[in-house]
């Protein structure tokens, strides 16, 4: 599974260019600055990262058939995962740079976070179709993983920052988001571990390692995410923090996951 990845030319261009912005995001943390024009052109060169990772994505579906194929179909739903979080990013760039304006919670830029949620289950529950998994939600296994999994996960959340938010009826769409977020990544990696178990099914079991790779970005996504939910809730998040950096790592390890699928071995 190292093997594909390494063997793409994409891969090192990635890792240069990450391991670029960690020395700048270095830099921006020792000065401690944190309101300044640097920290949102921080934010919007690391999005780069997501663009790249997204694009490739699309052009390495096609090796698998696109959407004529389950794999094909995952690949390009994790691709667009990948550019609804470059368009998020983006366009909060974009208000705070060039237009001057502070985005409230919820904004546009929310449509292409939160964009993830569907597109990374969709493209797991592709997955898990080539590896049958529908079948196997009847199973003890199945129903454990599908429910357990996110018991634990949203009991973290709650534990972390959901007990510290209120409850406003006439705020539906922030109330939406703040409880989506760690309900549907729950969801989705408890897809993507029961896909796993059954990923011997997906090419003799060639899928397994690639899999493997997807869940683990997956996990950095849900960590990065809890982590910003929680410094917004505390009132200690800004832009060119360390979420942020987590964020580039969320999109570096997604894109070489995706990477990772380029080809059958």
């Amino acid at each position: 599974m190292l093997d594909s990845i390494f063997k793409s030319k994409l891969t090192y261009l990635l890792l240069i260019f990450y391991f670029i912005l960690l020395a700048w995001w270095i830099k921006i943390f020792i000065s401690g600055v944190q309101l300044s024009n640097e920290n949102y052109y921080f934010g919007f060169i690391y999005a780069f990262i997501a663009l790249i990772g997204g694009i490739n994505g699309l052009f390495i579906s096609r090796k698998w058939g696109g959407f004529r194929s389950y794999i094909g179909r995952g690949i390009i739903f994790f691709s667009l995962g990948l550019l609804g979080e470059w368009f998020g990013e983006t366009a909060w760039s974009y208000y705070n740079i060039v237009a001057h304006i502070q985005l409230p919670y919820p904004s546009i830029a929310d449509a292409g976070y939160f964009s993830i949620i569907p597109f990374y289950c969709l493209g797991i529950l592709s997955f898990a179709k080539a590896a049958g998994t529908s079948f196997s939600l009847r199973s003890v296994y199945g129903k454990l993983i599908l429910f357990i999994i996110p018991a634990i996960m949203l009991t973290i959340s709650y534990f972390l920052y959901l007990r510290n938010l209120q409850f406003d009826a006439t705020q539906p769409l922030t109330t939406f988001l703040n409880y989506g977020y760690p309900i549907g990544e729950a969801v989705t990696i408890s897809l993507a571990l029961l896909t796993y178990g059954l990923s011997k099914g997906i090419l003799g079991g060639k899928m397994k390692g690639k899999v493997l790779f997807i869940i683990f970005a997956l996990c950095i996504q849900y960590i990065t995410d809890s982590t910003f939910l929680y410094t917004a809730a505390v009132s200690t998040y800004y832009n060119a923090g360390p979420v942020d950096m987590m964020y580039a790592t969320a999109f570096l390890s997604m894109a070489l996951g995706l990477i990772a699928l380029r080809s059958y071995e």
